[in-house]
C-alpha cells in the first residue's frame, strides 16, 4: 500500500469545502446556462425565459455567477470561505425574500423568479450557511488538535 499515492485532492478537503464546491458549481453552471437562454437583454425584469423548471433573467443569472464564483473562489481556504460562504448565505436568503415578496400584486418581481427559483435560493443560501459554519468549526478543531500536540 506505501507504493500508492493519493491523486485525488478532493480526499483531502473538509466537507464545508465540498460543499462549497458543489453550491458554487451548481450556480455558476444555473446562471451561464441561463444566459444562454435569456442573453443580456432585458436585464432585470419578467420574462417568459426559463432554464428547466426556473425562470431566469440576466439579472438573476448574475447574481448565481457571482455567488458560485465567491465561493468557487475561496474554497482552499477555510478562513477565507467562513466569510465568503456566510456572504453568499445572507446574499441568497435576501434575494429568496425578494423573491417571496413578488407574490404582492405591488411588487415588481426584479429576478423574474418563481417557487422553483425560491426554492434553489433557499437551498442554496442554507447549503452556504452550513459551509460558512462548517469552516468555522473546522478552524476551531484545527486550532484545538494544534493545542494539545503541543
Amino acid at each position: 500500500m506505501s507504493g500508492l499515492r493519493d491523486t485525488d485532492g478532493m480526499n483531502r478537503l473538509r466537507w464545508p469545502q465540498k460543499l462549497a464546491i458543489s453550491t458554487g458549481t451548481l450556480l455558476v453552471l444555473w446562471g451561464v446556462a441561463g444566459f444562454f437562454v435569456t442573453g443580456f437583454s432585458p436585464f432585470a425584469g419578467e420574462s417568459d425565459t426559463w432554464v428547466l423548471l426556473l425562470r431566469v433573467n440576466p439579472l438573476q443569472n448574475t447574481v448565481h455567477v457571482v455567488l458560485g464564483a465567491a465561493l468557487l473562489l475561496t474554497f482552499r481556504s477555510l478562513k477565507a470561505l467562513s466569510s465568503s460562504a456566510l456572504l453568499v448565505a445572507a446574499v441568497s436568503l435576501i434575494v429568496f425574500g425578494i423573491g417571496t415578496a413578488r407574490y404582492d400584486e405591488g411588487v415588481v418581481n426584479v429576478l423574474n423568479v418563481n417557487s422553483g427559483s425560491n426554492a434553489l435560493h433557499l437551498l442554496t443560501g442554507f447549503a452556504a450557511l452550513a459551509a460558512a459554519q462548517g469552516a468555522v468549526w473546522c478552524r476551531q478543531c484545527d486550532r484545538v488538535a494544534a493545542l494539545k500536540a503541543s
